[in-house]
């Protein structure tokens, strides 16, 4: 199928040859959308800080133990639940044995730049390939890596479902594509900030039934069917304004085919094989949307809104309120939460919003500028992409002049299962602070252990090697108060 499709452990298929914002027509029949205007863009910019969040680099593990993560990097990929990456299923299918990788081969880079210092990565916890998937005609090319942990502070993309609008992979239709794979057709020069630019799809008549295609001035040939699958392949090209031809190639495989903007952006394909770079042919891209039915069967696809409403308690503080949100598990993986406070005599309402917590903590947020002893009404209700929850029951709280409670700053964990943390001090205005601790408890539950703040320091010794969590409670004659909780490690 042509040399895109990469070889394991080769620095192959992410970027584009040039990126810029490309103009088509289909046969003289179909005109180019008129928003489309002029190419601006020439030969390709780099990301910004910011762009395609989701875009996650493949990196072979012992590679970049060795060499750091610009050599190690063979593949991209889209981190589409807070658990899973979609990529291509060449990416890590041997193809003369049909050997799947070994989880503990790959790792997850998250990353604009491969050459950053401290790279962060994610290891691999298992991988699954497509069943249908044909290495050599490269048909339903896709596979699921599962992480090994969460993450939760990054915005996954939705891939396209079915039901989505046909529109994002019409013909004609824009795409955004980005990787860090070879910038020439020629030689080798990869970037070491990915590149992000815009394609245009080809129709079905071309991608499947050899028709040509008019991008630009420039005529693509088509695929055949012998070539192109339309069941499960997009193709996809542009054209510069000096008519230099925008592709994919080699260090892109597996990269993301994003359509759409905003709340509708999604994965509509993935970075899959071509003939060299940047001829008049296309780049052929996975069709997201026909492999739904595996992406939900891996947990890779959030297919319903949130069905169940949270329930929550409340944390008392000075002029306010944190609301501590507990969620079923209804599949719908929420990436927003927000509460209400009502003022039942003047009905004015205080609205705070959260996101989900990067370590092992239950998600929460805080309802600020409260009037102390004043009773209000509070509700909450979970959102994700695709809709919102209904409105949990409500619960009255009433702030206090309880005292400010500090915060744990820096944490030492010894071997000796003692763990010692600097704390910033509490502060109270309505009545002297009498007492300041340290609690800890496990996070898999059993009794909490507690140990006095003093000055800005604080001690816990014999504690069981697991993961706790721990507050600073801070009292005064008017109550008590607790800090944002915070996740500790406890090692033998």
């Amino acid at each position: 199928m042509g040399d895109r499709v990469r070889r394991r452990l080769t620095r192959a298929i992410s970027t584009l040859v040039a990126i810029g914002l490309a103009t088509g027509t289909y046969s003289a029949a179909i005109a180019a959308p008129p928003e489309l205007g002029t190419p601006r863009i020439v030969n390709g910019d780099d990301s910004a800080p910011g762009d395609l969040p989701f875009l996650v680099a493949l990196l072979d593990a012992y590679d970049f133990e060795d060499e750091g993560a610009f050599q190690a990097q063979f593949c991209g990929g889209a981190l589409t639940t807070s658990t899973t990456v979609v990529t291509a299923a060449h990416c890590v299918v041997d193809d003369e044995t049909g050997a799947v990788t070994p989880p503990e081969d790959v790792l997850v880079g998250f990353t604009r730049n491969l050459k950053a210092p401290n790279v962060r990565t994610g290891s691999v916890s298992a991988i699954q390939v497509h069943p249908s998937y044909d290495s050599e005609g490269v048909t339903f090319d896709i596979a699921v890596l599962t992480l090994a942990e969460p993450v939760l502070d990054i915005t996954p993309i939705l891939p396209m479902r079915p039901t989505d609008a046909p529109s994002l992979t019409a013909a004609g239709a824009l795409a955004k594509v980005a990787g860090w794979g070879n910038l020439s057709a020629t030689k080798d020069n990869f970037p070491d900030t990915f590149k992000v630019g815009r394609l245009l799809i080809f129709p079905n008549e071309s991608c499947g039934g050899g028709s040509k295609f008019i991008i630009g001035g420039i005529t693509f040939d088509g695929f055949g069917s012998d070539a192109a699958a339309t069941e499960s392949m997009l193709c996809a090209a542009g054209v510069t304004a000096n008519q230099k031809i925008i592709d994919s190639c080699q260090g892109d495989s597996g990269g993301p085919l994003v359509g759409g903007d905003g709340a509708a952006m999604r994965l509509i394909g993935l970075v899959s094989w071509g003939e060299d770079c940047a001829i008049k042919k296309p780049g052929v891209y996975a069709r997201v949307s026909a492999m739904a039915d595996f992406l939900i069967s891996t947990n890779a696809l959030v297919s319903v809104a949130p069905i169940v409403a949270p329930t929550i308690d409340l944390t008392v503080l000075n002029t306010a309120l944190r609301v501590n949100f507990k969620v079923a598990d209804d599949g719908s993986v929420p990436s927003t939460y927000t509460a209400n406070a009502t003022d039942p005599t003047t009905g004015q309402v205080f609205t705070c919003t959260g996101q989900p917590r990067v370590d092992l903590q239950s998600p929460f947020c805080t309802i600020s500028d409260l009037v102390n002893n004043t009773s209000y009404s509070v509700t909450a209700s979970i959102s994700n992409s695709l809709g919102t929850s209904p409105t949990s029951t409500a619960v009255t709280g009433t702030p206090l002049g309880v005292p400010t409670p500090g915060a744990i700053r820096k944490v030492w964990s010894s071997y000796d299962r003692t763990i010692a943390v600097v704390v910033r001090r509490s502060f109270a205005n309505d009545a002297p602070i009498t007492s300041t601790a340290l609690s800890c408890a496990p996070v898999n539950g059993g009794p909490a252990k507690a140990a006095t703040v003093r000055g800005d320091w604080a001690i816990l010794k014999k504690l069981r090697p697991t993961y706790y969590s721990c507050v600073i409670i801070a009292t005064n004659a008017l109550g008590s108060a607790a800090s944002a909780p915070r996740v500790i490690k406890v090692t033998r």
